[in-house]
């Protein structure tokens, strides 16, 4: 599979506002999802499946929203890779600050929610396609 070509398929993705893209031809299966391409083509041991439309991180519970950094302190970039139990965020109420952690594992997508809300109960956070790694 020519990088040039997924590239360009990512792009146009992007630009139009499609979640997720299949294509299969005679030398290629190829699957994308949120600025993720996956050839669907390799042996099944050597891949991740692609992910799937899935979950809405909702506020556990009430608090001022920030999303995570990454480690350096910048924000993090999405879309990025989570792991289930991964700090994705904190409500911060009071003094407390409290965690919210993805609920699979899967490429966390979109902020649907602008840091320093105050997000009630059930706020969508993040739009979360879940995948198995």
């Amino acid at each position: 599979m020519s990088s040039a070509w997924i590239e360009t398929v990512l792009e146009l993705m992007r630009r139009h506002g499609i979640a997720e893209f299949e294509y299969e031809d005679a030398n290629r299966h190829v699957a994308a999802s949120e600025g993720e391409a996956f050839d669907l083509a390799q042996p099944a041991h050597q891949r991740a499946p692609p992910p799937h439309a899935g979950a809405t991180v909702m506020a556990p519970h009430i608090g001022i929203f920030q999303a995570a950094q990454a480690p350096d302190g910048r924000e993090a970039p999405l879309p990025r890779l989570v792991k289930q139990g991964e700090i994705v965020g904190y409500l911060k109420a009071g003094a407390l600050l409290r965690p919210i952690v993805a609920p699979s594992d899967g490429v966390l997508s979109h902020q649907l929610a602008d840091d320093g809300i105050l997000a009630g109960y059930g706020t969508p956070l993040f739009e979360l396609h879940t995948a198995a790694f």
